[in-house]
């Protein structure tokens, strides 16, 4: 096993997760991107959920494993963290394509010991172009980072599953991914990588944000509707309920409370758009119903919580 402590430069496998025959384009533009990076990956390490016939369609040189869990998005990255012994692990979603530069840039923060995991700026590929609808505000709920971030390495709550680096040690002590929160195939939830940075951040590890380690992830045309956001809003109002009795209410909304304030002032800026151009009030409603799916989401469901364990 690599002592990263005793290597001049820590060595990195980048872990792809997959489930689907339908993005099976998808993953071989993802794989090609990782085989054109200025600073490669030392190995490169798919991970199948689940789904014989899709592992038995990948060229044979590839590095596939099938996940060793149940079939859900954390088990398999989980997988993936136990097949390396690399210093640093990286994880891209399988409809992503990386920016040349991404890796390296990914990678360059954890120069900084203090540095346990990094995350990348992942910009939405639409179907066309963005629906004049989709308020950037909500590029989350695609899984992409919201625009206006910050333009230099930053220190942040968390970081987004589809561009995410740790040190393999930091990941491992606080247990690798939490098998009770997150996606299983195309289901709504989340905060797995969320719960994963707060446990890191309470043992004084640092997470930060790299903007210009770039990757483009593919919106499919389902996610680009208003059903789909709406869906998710709902989804990451449970899954924050969740994360929250794990972790405590106030570090499960530490972000969402300025993001709220953020949000408000989005909708008064489309709603007076909107005197002019009626399509921004779309926007402005779309928006405030996110926002309100996901508190509905979240308080239903410290309610379930709540009355489980009441009643048992």
């Amino acid at each position: 096993m690599t002592d990263e402590t005793h290597s001049p430069t820590p060595t990195c496998a980048v872990i792809v997760c997959t489930y689907t025959l339908e993005r099976l384009s998808d993953l071989e533009a993802c794989l090609d991107a990782l085989a054109h990076q200025v600073r490669p990956p030392d190995e490169t390490i798919v991970v199948v959920d689940h789904n014989a016939e899709l592992e038995a369609r990948l060229p044979p040189t590839v590095r596939s494993i099938p996940n060793a869990g149940p079939r859900w998005l954390s088990s398999a990255r989980n997988t993936g963290l136990a097949a390396t012994s690399a210093d640093l692990v990286v994880f891209i979603d399988d409809d992503a394509v990386a920016e040349p530069a991404w890796l390296g840039e990914l990678l360059a923060p954890f120069e900084d010991r203090r540095v346990a995991a990094v995350g990348g700026r992942i910009e939405p590929n639409w179907p066309t172009v963005r629906p004049e609808w989709f308020p950037p505000h909500l590029d989350w709920a695609v899984g992409c980072t919201n625009p206006g971030g910050p333009d230099r390495v930053t220190p942040v709550r968390n970081v987004f599953g589809a561009s995410a680096a740790f040190r393999r040690r930091d990941l491992e002590r606080v247990g690798g991914f939490p098998v009770d929160l997150g996606r299983v195939g195309a289901d709504v939830a989340g905060c797995e990588e969320t719960q994963v940075c707060i446990r890191i951040r309470q043992r004084a590890g640092t997470v930060v944000f790299a903007p210009r380690s770039v990757v483009h992830h593919r919106v499919t045309p389902g996610r680009a509707s208003v059903r789909y956001v709406l869906r998710r809003c709902l989804g990451e109002g449970r899954s924050k309920a969740r994360l929250a009795c794990s972790v405590g209410g106030a570090e499960a909304t530490s972000d969402e409370r300025a993001y709220t304030v953020e949000i408000a002032r989005a909708v008064a800026t489309d709603t007076l758009a909107g005197l002019r151009s009626p399509r921004r009030l779309g926007r402005a409603a779309v928006l405030t119903a996110g926002l309100a799916c996901a508190s509905v989401g979240y308080a239903t469901e410290r309610v379930r919580i709540e009355g489980r364990r009441r009643w048992g």
